[in-house]
């Protein structure tokens, strides 16, 4: 598949990417790099808190959710991403999940400024091995148009 531009996208149009495999190591080093609360990070602090062990960090299941939705959309002519929206936790996600994450273009519209772009909504529903949702959230994407002949 070649280039993608903003005219390919169709509003409502869904994938599926995944699946991605969380566990301890790669939870505890996430939690100890970039969110240290306790109950991301191994011991006391995690049995302890009211989940009762170490779970992922919302930020590390987002951004390993943003790279298999930014590989399944392909060379997607993406300008600037614009937000990050409305993110809800249910369920946490813990060691030995396996998540799959489902997407869906919404809110597609040409720019009326610059109408060599648009913008691009992008909604994912995050769901573990039992189909349960452990996060929702959206992207809006600035994607050029495609280039006049």
């Amino acid at each position: 598949m070649g280039k993608r531009y903003w005219e390919d996208l169709v509003e409502g149009e869904r994938f599926t990417c995944g699946p991605l495999a969380f566990d301890r190591e790669g939870i505890v080093a996430f939690g100890k790099e970039y969110d240290p609360l306790p109950f991301h990070v191994d011991g006391d602090g995690a049995r302890n808190s009211i989940f009762g062990d170490v779970i992922a960090s919302a930020l590390h299941t987002i951004s390993r959710c943003t790279r298999v939705v930014v590989e399944a959309h392909g060379d997607l002519a993406i300008l600037s991403g614009l937000s990050v929206d409305d993110v809800r936790t249910p369920l946490p996600v813990r060691p030995g999940d396996v998540l799959t994450v489902e997407a869906r273009w919404e809110g597609l519209r040409r720019s009326l400024s610059k109408p060599d772009r648009g913008i691009a909504g992008l909604r994912c529903t995050i769901r573990n091995q039992r189909g349960e949702t452990v996060m929702e959230y959206g992207y809006r994407y600035l994607v050029a148009c495609r280039p006049k002949p």
